[in-house]
């Protein structure tokens, strides 16, 4: 019983939640697509939520096989920054003129 209930405790994963704020900001579903097929292979993730509202990406992932420090580091390798937000902390969306109406990235 002992052995059992180790054996657990050491496939046990450790889920935790990051929350972050991008730069540039997300402005249209778009926007979020690319969020979430440029992170939805990384390593350790198990669920990526984004509000354009908001302006967060919320990140569960495996403690085990990953941190926060390189989850917000990937955001680096498709010209995205992203920036941990404190608890409570709001982010006001900026006015946004699309530039990218004609290449079809943008809905705004």
């Amino acid at each position: 019983m002992l052995l059992c209930m180790t054996a657990t405790m050491m496939t046990a994963k450790d889920i935790r939640t990051l929350v972050v704020t991008t730069n540039p900001q997300m402005h249209c579903q778009n926007c979020e697509k690319r969020v979430v097929n440029n992170l939805k292979d990384v390593k350790g993730i198990k669920s990526i939520e984004t509000s354009v509202a908001d302006q967060t990406v919320t990140i569960q992932y495996d403690a085990k096989k990953t941190n926060e420090e390189a989850l917000i580091n990937a955001f680096s390798a498709f010209g995205m920054k992203a920036r941990k937000l404190q608890e409570g902390e709001k982010i006001v969306k900026e006015a946004h003129e699309c530039k990218e109406k004609t290449s079809g990235d943008c809905n705004e």
